[in-house]
């Protein structure tokens, strides 16, 4: 009965993942709390494990230097955990989903696929909604003071369109979770033609993926859409080199539904001021935010080269950031302008962030974290279903060369998820092909 009750509030909280933050992580705090009572654990001897407990490890023993260093003061505590060590509790959704029996992991596998098709429902539905989704829902039961609206492109055929954000706040979230299910509708795609399935279900699966295709395209995440096609391309040369099943044919295919898809969207382009709005920043045209990214890098290198082993501490960031940033721009002040009005809530780069917070011992773990993973691909340790679905996990280290999506809540409690049904998988035998 317990586990009974675990598995229905895990599944519930990768489910609401595509809902509400807030809903997920309440959801992940009582399985999690459910999993410690169960009367069988699982084993968690392995690498994988070894890295994670090492990586937050770290965390811990930069914030015992940082406060001694302060004297003792408990403020650093405070602030650290207000701060990037808040959301060291949703490493537990690694491990909770660690509990899941065999017999029921093909349940896990269903709730994935109810996650995926909330995030195409939701995202191809505020293609044309004017009013952000989570108004519609938040606004039932309290009066919020944010903004409403969502941003707007312009009209296809008379038809308004706008920037697709789903159920979150921000594009980049939404683009962040779209990362993680787009290879798997990517290769649904082609198993189903490889396969020669009924007509009506290749169309089907062919319709799902372009929809989120242009979903994608339309919430203009970048750093996401890098994950993505990493993570595809990968997935393609295990499929071709190691498993050895794509035959020239179907690649001469691939490239040619691609080309057809490259000369429709060239059209569209020159036709369409709307879809004008939405590729040119794809190649780095009118997104202002681009040159911002290179002077808080800029910022954020002295942190780094001034606090090479244990950072300058979780919380420390904004502060540090803006002496780093005021003495940049004194520096040369031809460029005084730039250091004002770029964005500096984090360093909209992974790596430099952990980098500048918790020192380079800490980057190092999370590349290695990344190379274990794309390992755990590469040596052909999955069955072709499994690597569907996970991995757009090898794409999310890419996607952090742009962004800090390792600092988003909604976006790491998804890696977390996905990183755990990797990990339960990989160490079943009878998986590995």
């Amino acid at each position: 009965m317990l586990y009974r009750i675990y598995l229905l509030f895990l599944s519930l909280s990768i489910i609401s993942c595509a809902i509400s933050v807030s809903l997920s992580q309440l959801f992940l705090v009582i399985s999690f709390c459910l999993f410690l009572f169960l009367p069988e654990k699982p084993n968690f001897k392995s690498p994988l494990v070894l890295i994670i407990v090492c990586f937050y490890s770290w965390q811990f023993v930069t914030l015992i230097f940082h406060f001694f260093e302060s004297g003792s003061d408990l403020s650093v505590i405070s602030r650290a955990f207000k701060a990037e060590m808040k959301d060291i509790f949703l490493a537990s959704a690694f491990f909770c989903i660690q509990g899941i029996k065999k017999e029921d992991q093909p349940k896990l596998e269903k709730v994935l696929r109810i996650f995926s098709y909330i995030i195409l429902i939701t995202g191809a539905l505020s293609v044309f909604s004017e009013t952000r989704l989570s108004r519609l829902i938040s606004d039932l039961y309290k009066t919020s003071s944010s903004w409403p609206y969502q941003h707007h492109y312009g009209s296809l055929a008379g038809i308004d369109v706008y920037l697709p954000i789903g159920l979150m706040n921000t594009h980049l979230t939404f683009g962040g979770l779209i990362s993680f299910v787009f290879p798997y509708y990517f290769f649904q795609v082609y198993e189903v033609w490889k396969n020669k399935e009924k007509l009506y279900l290749r169309l089907l699966h062919a319709f799902c993926f372009l929809t989120l295709l242009c979903v994608f395209l339309f919430n203009n995440a970048r750093s996401a859409m890098l994950g993505s096609s990493i993570s595809i391309i990968l997935g393609l040369y295990i499929l071709i080199f190691k498993k050895n099943e794509i035959s020239k044919k179907t690649i001469g295919i691939a490239f040619g539904t691609g080309l057809v898809l490259v000369l429709f969207l060239g059209t569209a382009y020159l036709q369409s001021g709307a879809v004008r709005k939405i590729i040119k920043p794809l190649f780095g045209s009118e997104k202002h935010t681009d040159s911002g990214r290179t002077f808080i890098w800029d910022s954020s290198f002295p942190l780094i080269k001034n606090n090479p082993i244990f950072g300058i501490g979780s919380g420390s960031y904004p502060e540090q950031i803006e002496i780093s940033r005021k003495e940049k721009s004194f520096e040369h002040r031809e460029l005084s302008f730039f250091y004002e009005v770029t964005q500096r809530g984090h360093a909209h780069n992974d790596y430099f962030h952990l980098s500048s917070v918790f020192g380079l011992p800490q980057v190092l773990l999370y590349i290695l974290l990344s190379c274990f993973i794309v390992y755990g691909f590469a040596d052909n340790r999955f069955s072709k279903q499994t690597m569907y679905w996970t991995i757009g996990l090898t794409g999310f280290f890419f996607s952090g060369l742009l962004q800090c999506y390792f600092q988003d809540d909604e976006v790491l409690i998804v890696f977390f998820y996905f990183l755990g049904y990797y990990h339960m998988l990989i160490n079943k035998e009878d998986l590995i092909v």
